[in-house]
């Protein structure tokens, strides 16, 4: 059974609202039906409400987009598990300091975060040696020096 997409402006009324708001509970009750029913639910990241407004969010409460969105997550992380394996802040912490990649503070037309990659005015074999001691399961992975 389809559902009805909210239209732009009833999307962005739902953003709009906090986590907790009772008229968020049937967009994640479908998501997470849909989730459940295809089995997309590893035992590490379960299918919390703030897991999956996430994705609601991101595609403005449309359902079948959401849905679309949380699939493709999921098969990433499956045939990518190099890429997509428990990163954690500390684990980049030094190239953060050495000003390797930062974050703008303005997000782009989009809504999205910028990440940028600083690595014009830094010596290759030091960046090289910062990336593989930050990333150890991701240096032979397919990043070509």
């Amino acid at each position: 059974m389809a559902e009805a997409r909210p239209g732009p402006a009833a999307g962005a009324q739902l953003s709009g609202l906090p986590d907790h708001s009772p008229l968020l509970q049937p967009s994640l009750a479908e998501l997470r039906r849909r989730a459940g029913e295809a089995g997309a639910r590893p035992a590490r990241r379960p299918l919390s409400d703030a897991f999956l407004l996430r994705f609601l969010r991101a595609r403005d409460f449309d359902l079948d987009l959401a849905w679309r969105l949380l699939k493709n997550y999921y098969k990433w992380r499956a045939e990518c598990p190099e890429i997509s394996a428990d990163l954690h802040p500390r684990s980049i912490l030094g190239l953060l300091k050495a000003g390797y990649v930062g974050v703008l503070r303005a997000r782009d037309p989009t809504g999205s975060k910028v990440l940028i990659y600083r690595i014009d005015s830094y010596a290759w074999g030091q960046l090289q040696t910062k990336v593989t001691s930050a990333f150890p399961r991701h240096s032979s992975s397919g990043i070509r020096w």
